[in-house]
């Protein structure tokens, strides 16, 4: 891997901060309690450009990526600025958290080091000693001590920073992105929905995924606009923080994973939105596969009194494999809403599937036939495969995977979809299908299903299938979070559920298990891990089962 002298990403900054020093670039909310703080964009380079100076004794070798392993955003976006500032290549790595389970993070970071090859890791989290035994024979230490370690790489490429895939399926991966294409991305998605330097971003997005990452950093960065940052935790414990600061800032534009338009207007109190006005937002992006229309329209209707806009809503469909957007899409159009469905029937429901937009210039997706590649008509279901301008380069120090997912040029995303005309549609994912009894279920469906049922906490819910051995065939498991989850009332809840389940998808060999609120596993990215809640339960099971 070859460091850049200057990223094209990081002039744009210098650009900024030269020609509008005292414009905001990002302001940083909490964590708790802790006071706002602004930094303009000329503050922002002479904090980024000193930082550099002081890292550069701790790195011995300049053409190793470095780990960013800090806790608060502040402390990952003045360090990412740093290292690019003296040409150093950047991964912003995921802290622990109260709300990140400690064992499934310390095994997964060990993974993640291992592939990543990491010359340096600059970290303040403390707390990791018990740990240590997984994380060798990577050193942590606090930027002012860094031990700076060397890592070997067959691959000569010029990229401005690493990002990582979700991980929602497997272990994350270490994403090459040149900086062309970032340049490539930032240029196209930011015409496609408008941005200006007046625009003010609200995120209570990590910036160790590709959502928050790009465009809530990276882009808004570019166009000189104005980023708000919302610490990702204090958000999920009082999520109408987020409408009291766009409220605050006249926040212009926000990006959402599908399931969190859901959790607001589940949560969020009219008690906690006195004053509050949202009738500055101009865009929301639904950027969490597969979009639903009952997400939308949950947050539409609950908070229209506040001066939300009905035709807030753009579709999106991205990956960290292609820098981030693939499309864009108008979710008031009528177009973007398809009332029949795929000609094979996996999608069905009272609901219309809701696109993800049309290919940004220069995009070219193709829906095919899994085991041949072919294409296939409108309206079937296949895999998504993508050619762009923003594709990245392969996954760092892993090329058996990078042959894999990219066939002549083409990534193999994973992701099954369809279109009609010039609009596609993001279904599932293809190693998440359900297969019982020859029917084919997203478990996405039904932990959207269950969702909706009265004392099951939003977006915690997972469905996986599992091998039965007493009856040699698949059935489904689902698991479910709950406050009454050993009360009678739970009691009710489990019936409620296999009732609908039941009702809606006709598989009648399924389970269900009611847990306490944080038992469920997701991903960095917030989305449901089902590979980990699967080994999860299983081992639960077996400790539970009579000798």
């Amino acid at each position: 891997m070859t460091a850049l002298s200057q990223s094209g990403l990081y002039r744009k900054l210098v650009s900024t901060a030269e020609s509008r020093p005292d414009a905001p670039a990002i302001t940083f909310c909490g964590p708790g309690t802790r006071a706002e703080v602004l930094y303009s964009f000329g503050r922002l380079h002479d904090t980024a450009a000193e930082l550099g100076s002081r890292l550069k004794p701790v790195i011995s070798d300049r053409s190793s990526p470095i780990g960013l392993l800090l806790s608060s955003q502040e402390d990952q976006v003045l360090h990412y600025l740093a290292a690019l500032s003296i040409g150093v290549i950047p991964g912003i790595l995921t802290p622990p958290n109260r709300k990140l389970n400690r064992s499934y993070y310390a095994q997964t970071m060990k993974e993640v080091l291992h592939r990543s090859g990491f010359g340096t890791i600059i970290t303040d989290v403390a707390g990791l000693e018990s740990q240590a035994h997984t994380l060798k024979p990577y050193t942590f230490d606090v930027v002012s001590g860094g031990v700076p370690k060397t890592a070997s790489s067959d691959q000569a490429l010029s990229v401005p920073f690493i990002q990582f895939s979700s991980g929602t399926t497997g272990i994350k991966r270490g994403v090459l992105v040149p900086d062309e294409a970032v340049l490539a991305q930032l240029e196209v998605y930011g015409a496609a929905i408008g941005l200006e330097e007046s625009d003010c971003i609200v995120s209570w997005l990590p910036l160790y995924h590709d959502m928050g990452f790009i465009a809530c950093l990276n882009l808004p960065l570019a166009f000189g606009a104005h980023t708000v940052m919302i610490d990702p935790i204090d958000w999920v414990s009082n999520p109408a923080l987020y409408m009291q600061i766009v409220s605050k800032y006249s926040g212009s534009l926000s990006w959402h994973p599908n399931f969190a338009y859901a959790f607001m207007a589940e949560r969020i109190r009219a008690a906690d939105l006195d004053g509050v006005d949202v009738s500055s937002l101009r865009a929301l992006v639904n950027c969490s596969e597969p979009v639903t229309y009952k997400s939308q329209q949950l947050f539409l209707r609950r908070f229209e009194e506040w001066g939300l806009r009905n035709d807030v809503f753009k579709g999106c469909y991205a990956m960290a494999e292609t820098t981030f957007a693939l499309t864009h899409g108008n979710s008031n159009d009528p177009a973007s809403l398809d009332h029949v469905g795929p000609t094979d029937g996996t999608v069905t429901g009272a609901s219309p599937n809701v696109s993800v937009g049309q290919p940004l210039p220069g995009v070219e997706l193709r829906i095919v036939r899994t085991n041949d590649l072919e294409e296939l008509p409108d309206r079937e279901v296949g895999e998504i495969l993508v050619r762009s301008p923003f594709n990245f380069s392969g996954y760092y120090n892993d090329a058996t995977t990078t042959r894999r997912a990219v066939v002549a040029g083409w990534y193999r995303t994973g992701d099954l979809g369809y279109r009609v005309g010039d609009q596609f549609f993001v279904v599932g994912r293809l190693k998440d299908v359900l297969i019982v009894a020859g029917v084919n279920v997203f478990p996405q469906d039904i932990e959207e299903l269950v969702s909706q049922i009265d004392g099951v906490l939003p977006g915690r819910v997972s469905a996986f299938a599992s091998f039965d051995n007493r009856l040699q065939t698949e059935h489904v498991v689902v698991l479910a979070e709950s406050e009454d989850h050993e009360s009678e009332i739970g009691k009710l809840m489990v019936r409620e559920i296999r009732q609908r389940v039941l009702a809606a998808f006709q598989i009648g060999n399924f389970e269900v298990l009611l847990l306490p609120p944080g038992w469920l596993v997701k991903s960095t990215s917030g989305k449901m891990a089902r590979g980990a809640n699967h080994d999860k339960w299983l081992e639960q099971s077996a400790m539970s089962r009579p000798e």
